[in-house]
């Protein structure tokens, strides 16, 4: 149940630094409702593949170094899943 609302607590992690990581909490919540929408459970495997599509997909530099960033600051809060 923890990876499930992991997706939760990252964001509010990022909402509470203010400015500095405004556009990765755009792309984290936008991310995390489309998952929600689609798959009705939002997990951190589906943020983290989720986000890679979405690097893959898009040519802008910009918009990949945000996507890039999100999904470092994904991958380095999520715990280690121990229940493969």
């Amino acid at each position: 149940m923890q990876q499930q609302s992991s997706g939760n607590v990252i964001l509010q992690h990022l909402m509470s630094a203010g400015d500095l990581y405004a556009s990765e909490t755009e792309v984290l919540g936008a991310t995390i409702r489309q998952i929600a929408m689609s798959q009705g459970q939002v997990t951190n495997k589906a943020i983290i593949l989720h986000l890679i599509k979405q690097l893959d997909n898009t040519s802008d530099v910009v918009q990949q170094d945000i996507l890039r960033h999100t999904l470092e600051l994904v991958v380095g809060r999520t715990p280690d899943d121990l229940h493969i």
